[in-house]
C-alpha cells in the first residue's frame, strides 16, 4: 500500500467509535500482524537491480516477472507505448505469418 493509502485507511479507523477495550485490540492485531511477517529474500534478479532504479513487480505485472522490478524498463515500454499510439508510428503489416518467420 501506498503512504496515501495507508493514511487514508488510519484516518477512517479513527473516524471509527471504538471502544477502548476494541481500540486495544485492533492495536494489538496491527503489532501482532507485523511481528509475523517475515521478510522475504530478494529474487536474485531483482537484487542485482541498483535500489535506485528498484520498484514492486507487482504493481506493473500480475506476474510479478523481475524484469518489471526495474525502473527503466518500465519507463522504456510506457515510451514504446506512448510512441507507438502517436502519429510518428509506423507499423508494418504482415499477410503471411510463416513467411515472416521463414524469413527469420
Amino acid at each position: 500500500m501506498t503512504a496515501t493509502a495507508l493514511n487514508g485507511l488510519l484516518n477512517y479507523i479513527l473516524t471509527l467509535n471504538l471502544s477502548v477495550r476494541n481500540s486495544k485490540w485492533l492495536a494489538s492485531k496491527i503489532l501482532e500482524s507485523t511481528e509475523k511477517k517475515k521478510v522475504k529474500p530478494l529474487d536474485p534478479e531483482i537484487a542485482a537491480i541498483p535500489e535506485e532504479f528498484r520498484c514492486d513487480p507487482y504493481e506493473v505485472s500480475p506476474s510479478g516477472d523481475p524484469y518489471f522490478a526495474d525502473k527503466r524498463n518500465v519507463e522504456g515500454i510506457r515510451q514504446r507505448l506512448e510512441h507507438a499510439h502517436s502519429d510518428k508510428a509506423e507499423f508494418v503489416k504482415i499477410d503471411d505469418i510463416d513467411q515472416f518467420i521463414e524469413s527469420l
